[in-house]
Order: C-alpha cells, then structure tokens, then sequence
C-alpha cells in the first residue's frame, strides 16, 4: 500500500466528522467537571502496595485514557481551563481527571467517556488497547509512552471543541516501573526486557515488558485491558519476574 493510500484510509472526511461532533455536543453525553461518576476498576487505587516477594511485581491494567498538553486542554473545554482530580493513581503525583471526552476514528465511530489522566504533559498522547483501535479503525503502533513520531492520527472531542492529532495515538508497550534501588535488587538497567509469568488456571507467560526506571517511582507493571483479560488478572495481582533470556535495550 503507497504512503497516499494510507493517509486516506486514515484520513476522516471532514463534513462526517463535522456532523458527529455536532451530534455529540447537542446530545451532551460528554460528562462536565463536576460529573465525578467513573466504571469500577477503569484506574488503578494506590491498594497495590510493594510485593514481599522479590520476584513478584504488582500489576496495573490500564483502560484506555488521554494526556492531554495544556493548549489541547483549553481547545477541548474553553480558555483557561484546568483537569480537576477525581482519583489518584498508584503513582505519585498522577490522578485521575474528573474531565472525559470522546475519540473519533476513520470508520466514524465513537469511544465516548474517555477518562483524561493528569497532570498535564508537554504533547497530547491517547493510549488505546488493541480491540479499541479495531473499533476506531486505527492502526495505533505499539510504543512505550511518549513515543509519538509516526503514530496514528485520532480526534478527539470535548464539550468545546475538538482536536485533530496527525500523530498521537499509540498502544502502550508493557511496561515495568522501578526506581533505581529496587532495579539494582533485580539486577536490571534500564531498557532491559524481561518475562514475566501468571500462575493458576488461565495460566499466561508475558515477554517483552520494558524496564523503566526513574527516581520516586513505585514498583508497578503495567499491561493494558487486552492483555489483563487474557490472563484474567485485576489490579491487585502479582505475577512473577524472570530474568531467562533477558534482553538488553536502552529506552530513553
């Protein structure tokens, strides 16, 4: 396929795209800052804690969500605007955004409700699991967070406007979060790519997860909807870290 077939088969037609927008505006389905409600389990609680065993890491299934840059922000809910936490998360200074807004795909679909995480980032990155994308009509590659360049376009809608990414849409790559102590304990730099392994009935062996490491950080993998409901994980989980053939890497 030539690089014109694909900027159509991604590209939204505009008068459609118009007409959605206004649909999702007179309906008024997209909840305001003061709407608290929020499915259960769609973020992660701070219960995780930190594993007594040294081969086992908590797990954080992550829904799809939106980080939104400040400009983005105002476009999407009026002039100085401002994200109001609902939850934090189990990382500190993360939360939960009381404010949603829907995505648009090429195939004129809606994922409405999105939950916007803070606080605020530098550039407006989406993450969607892989069924997401599907429904979307979007071929998001697979990416660690901010990791943007050549990503999908996706719009998204909020209860003042809209934004159009040409680029921004990613699926997030698995993932473990450490500090440097807690790497130094498992004997991991980072960038370093490990298994790691799920017991009992619906027994599951993830690879690939990267290691990122930062200061204040807490001990946490995540995996995204898709690949928690493989393996029937919840958040409060612990699964087990393996270091055979253990691939080095350096991630940024």
């Amino acid at each position: 396929m030539s690089d014109a077939e694909v900027t159509r088969k991604n590209s939204i037609d505009q008068e459609v795209l118009d007409r959605i927008v206004r649909e999702v505006f007179e309906r008024i389905s997209l909840p305001r800052t003061g709407d608290v409600s929020i499915e259960k389990d769609q973020v992660p609680s701070r219960e995780h804690g930190v594993s007594g065993h040294p081969k086992k890491i908590p797990v954080g299934v992550s829904v799809r969500h939106v980080h939104l840059c400040q400009e983005d922000l105002e476009k999407l809910f009026g002039p100085g605007a401002e994200l109001h936490s609902m939850r934090d998360l189990y990382q500190p200074g993360t939360f939960a955004a009381k404010e949603t807004v829907a995505l648009i795909g090429p195939k004129m679909r809606l994922l409405e409700r999105v939950r916007i995480l803070g606080p605020l980032r530098n550039r407006t990155q989406v993450e969607l699991a892989k069924t997401d994308a599907i429904f979307l009509g979007i071929d998001a590659p697979l990416r660690l967070s901010g990791d943007l360049k050549g990503s999908s376009p996706i719009t998204i809608v909020g209860p003042n406007g809209m934004v159009q990414l040409n680029e921004g849409c990613i699926r997030a790559m698995r993932h473990i979060h450490m500090n440097p102590q807690e790497a130094e304990l498992f004997g991991l730099k980072n960038g370093d790519r490990v298994k790691l392994r799920l017991g009992g009935p619906t027994a599951v062996t993830f690879e690939n997860l990267v290691i990122r490491i930062g200061e204040n950080i807490l001990l946490e993998v995540h995996l995204d909807t898709d690949e928690g409901n493989v393996a029937d994980i919840h958040c409060n989980q612990e699964i087990e870290i393996f270091k055979n053939g253990l691939i080095r890497g350096s991630v940024s």
